[in-house]
């Protein structure tokens, strides 16, 4: 890890040349500890953003890796006050809650620091160790050439922003369709109060994110439930298996032939568009055959402003239609196989012959990922 940062400490400093010993130690820091220091409310987080925007560079700035997960991310004028700004605050506070570090390891990257030929390196580092490496600014000689505004995030938020961004603009815009309700008018003659909502045209909003093995569906599903406000469902497409008795002969070669296409547009998708409660039993995935289910899941489309579908094989052509935006998310085949071997461990040899294969074809004969309404690469997510 120590020789990993100091890789990315010869890359800010090649970058900022007028870096001196404390902006080296902030830097390492930063990527031990992330933003834990910078303990605020919600609202401090987004006021403070607010006021930084105005005093930011109008281009946009992609990303820069610290190591650890994280990133700095750039404040500009390019960011949105209602779409963006928001959603970086909330992931700034998740990342301070998220983010954790060791002495140890600040120390191992400060080893590793004091080798730069950096005037006064060795001196400086050894009288902020004598402190006990309290939290340190930029210099001003830094400030004054760079003029920085930027957040400490986890890369991988940072990296899902437009993903999570017509996420949060469907929840904002289920509040005002709710915010609209007395102009809605009187209920229609025996017309239930969950019909007459779903007339008025406040339904959960349906999206689903499909992609590559790998490329952190689960992962963006568990980060939008903790970033985008109000009421969530997340379902998965692994409850959703197709009965090894139901399946076609030749299922393999049938795109998503090992899934119950059927059921998830019968017992999820169509009674939210109809305006009535879903019901589904998910897999289990420890039971020994494929028609073992656990208790239902029961959703009452009154309780929740979203519902996200999340697995490969959700934007089936047969389920394209119902949902209201498509994610799809890729990597590149080395990082993908990477992550495989280190999540399937000795299956990955089926795992790649089988699944990953399966999974392609799909792709191919479908165009999932060129139908999509927007594809994210993830491959420098997960450093």
């Amino acid at each position: 890890m120590s020789r990993e940062f100091l890789a990315i400490a010869r890359e800010h400093w090649a970058k900022y040349p007028q870096m001196e010993p404390q902006d080296f130690a902030k830097l390492a820091y930063q990527s031990e500890f992330g933003p834990a220091h910078m303990v605020q409310s919600p609202d401090k987080v987004l006021a403070a953003l607010l006021a930084e925007r105005k005093e930011a560079g109008p281009e946009p700035l992609p990303p820069e890796s610290i190591g650890g997960g994280l990133c700095r991310f750039h404040i500009t004028q390019a960011l949105s006050t209602l779409s963006e700004l928001p959603l970086i605050g909330r992931m700034f506070s998740l990342t301070m809650v998220q983010t954790e570090g060791a002495e140890k390891g600040l120390l191992e990257k400060l080893e590793q620091l004091a080798a730069l030929p950096v005037p006064g390196m060795a001196e400086y580092l050894e009288g902020w160790r004598r402190e006990g490496c309290p939290p340190v600014r930029h210099s001003e000689a830094f400030r004054n050439a760079y003029d920085p505004h930027y957040r400490v995030l986890q890369t991988r938020m940072a990296g899902f922003l437009p993903a999570l961004v017509p996420i949060d603009r469907m929840a904002r815009e289920y509040y005002a369709a709710w915010l609209r309700r007395g102009s809605w008018g009187e209920p229609l003659p025996g017309e239930s109060p969950l019909a007459h909502r779903h007339r008025n045209g406040l339904r959960p909003f349906l999206a689903a994110v499909d992609g590559r093995c790998g490329s952190g569906k689960t992962g963006f599903a568990k980060l939008a439930e903790q970033l985008i406000p109000g009421s969530k469902h997340v379902a998965h497409m692994d409850d959703c298996y197709l009965p090894w008795e139901n399946r076609a002969f030749n299922w393999m070669k049938i795109p998503a032939g090992n899934m119950d296409l059927d059921r998830i547009r019968e017992e999820l998708l169509l009674p939210v568009h109809n305006g009535t409660p879903l019901t589904y039993p998910p897999f289990l995935p420890d039971g020994p055959v494929l028609d073992e289910y656990g208790e239902p899941i029961e959703i009452d489309p009154d309780d929740v402003e979203l519902i996200l579908v999340e697995g490969t094989y959700s934007q089936h052509p047969a389920l394209a239609g119902y949902y209201d935006y498509k994610i799809f998310l890729t990597c590149d085949r080395e990082e993908q196989t990477r992550r495989l071997q280190a999540r399937e461990g000795d299956d990955f040899p089926t795992f790649d012959r089988v699944w990953r294969t399966l999974e392609e074809r799909y792709f191919a004969a479908c165009g999932t990922e060129e139908a999509a309404d927007l594809v994210v690469d993830t491959t420098g997510f997960f450093d």
